[in-house]
């Protein structure tokens, strides 16, 4: 079944205990966790066992998901001590995730590369099995985000993804169209979407016919709200787009 949430860059004056009560008031299923970008929920690869026990217990009270952990991890860099100190950093947000009870963690190429290489690929699916081996205990499966900074399309992530060989790995589309080449190079692993300000639009159907899409599949994850204003989105926007969204989902 697809799940409709937002991650809290759409909420980052929040904290989170106000974040999850109005999840569950408005209608979404689920509170995507954004790491690392001073919002005021405070979660972090930091947070103690306490507060990660206490932020678990807390949304399973409200019977909201927490399904993913979204970090600015980055394996393209072409210095592998930087590349070694982003795959540390994505163990940790791993265990965060495991703790947290969410079971997928957004990672990028990207690393400051003008252009994905096959040399790039090569190094970037290499600490892609790294991670995805390191969690597979904990069943928690880091993604490539993919329509995005040099995984621009289907090409990118293919030669990225024709070089992963561990088990435990995930895509992410980052938009909510999806072309039939994008969605052949990704179908077998797509775990996750993040959409945008379009879907905001009354006008907008771009999630009717994502739904539409990925039930061919038995897509049973996540499309989520990631909207970047740098404040808190109007209550009663997010309000009427969970109706509008979730009436798309049921229709498809």
């Amino acid at each position: 079944m697809i799940k409709l949430g937002f991650m809290t860059f759409v909420l980052p004056e929040w904290k989170i205990e106000r974040i999850v009560k109005f999840a569950k008031e408005v209608g979404y299923d689920g509170v995507e966790i954004r790491v690392d970008a001073k919002h005021k929920h405070e979660i972090s690869s930091q947070s103690s066992a306490e507060v990660r026990e206490y932020v678990k217990k807390l949304f399973a009270d409200e019977g909201i998901d927490i399904p993913c952990v979204a970090t600015s991890v980055q394996f393209g860099s072409a210095d592998p001590a930087v590349r070694q100190k982003n795959i540390e950093s994505a163990k940790a947000n791993l265990d965060l995730a495991a703790d947290l009870g969410a079971y997928i963690v957004r990672m990028f190429a990207g690393g400051g590369i003008p252009k994905l290489t096959d040399e790039a690929a090569e190094y970037i699916a290499e600490a892609f099995d790294e991670v995805g081996d390191y969690a597979k205990s904990s069943g928690v499966c880091p993604m490539l985000e993919c329509g995005h900074d040099i995984i621009k399309g289907a090409a990118e992530a293919s030669n990225v993804i024709k070089r992963v060989k561990t088990s435990n790995f995930g895509a992410l589309w980052n938009h909510s169209d999806m072309d039939d080449e994008t969605f052949n190079a990704l179908k077998s692993h797509i775990r996750h979407f993040h959409v945008h300000k379009e879907v905001l639009s009354p006008d907008n159907d771009n999630i009717l016919h994502l739904a539409k899409l990925v039930k061919s599949i038995d897509y049973n994850g996540y499309i989520s709200l990631e909207i970047i204003e740098g404040h808190n989105l109007p209550t009663d926007v997010l309000t009427d787009t969970a109706s509008r969204l979730q009436g798309f989902i049921k229709q498809a």
